[in-house]
């Protein structure tokens, strides 16, 4: 009786066991990629580059889903972001918290290479960018993050 329970038991966990969503399991692991502090290092919107120094001076800092953007360690945004990494590009959907543009989502494709993050948004109302690019009449914005700190557990 004991082994037929036992046996029942085990089937119980592998289906369940089975019933995980890869898809989600994919989700979760690029997420935790996310996690942690990302110093701007590129900034071009439309064709221009961004002053070094305000370049340097931006980070985004990532927690779960939420972005807290800081210039001179000052918070200045927050948005949540929805990956996609099912896609190729990779995209990201990304809501503001606040501000004129609340309630908005605008829509980006990213790319992640070891500490390398690169994102590039469309102007809001626009479709999703097609290309890391952000060349003059787009309004598009390519920005290129290092990864500052790993992420906490």
């Amino acid at each position: 009786m004991i082994t037929r329970y036992s046996l029942l038991f085990s089937l119980l966990i592998a289906t369940f066991a089975s019933a995980v969503d890869p898809k989600e399991t994919k989700l979760q692991q690029e997420e935790a990629l996310h996690q942690g502090v990302w110093q701007v290092t590129s900034f071009m919107r439309n064709g221009k580059e961004t002053a070094k120094q305000t370049v340097d001076s931006i980070e985004r800092m990532v927690d779960g889903k939420h972005v807290v953007w800081k210039r001179d360690g000052k918070r200045f945004a927050g948005t949540t972001v929805e990956l996609n990494p099912e896609v190729n590009p990779k995209t990201l959907d990304v809501s503001p918290d606040g501000g004129t543009m609340k309630g908005e989502k605008l829509l980006g494709i990213y790319k992640l290479e070891g500490d390398i993050l690169t994102i590039c948004m469309a102007p809001k109302g626009k479709d999703r960018p097609a290309k890391f690019e952000a060349i003059p009449g787009t309004d598009e914005t390519l920005m290129v993050f290092k990864k500052k700190t790993k992420p906490q557990n």
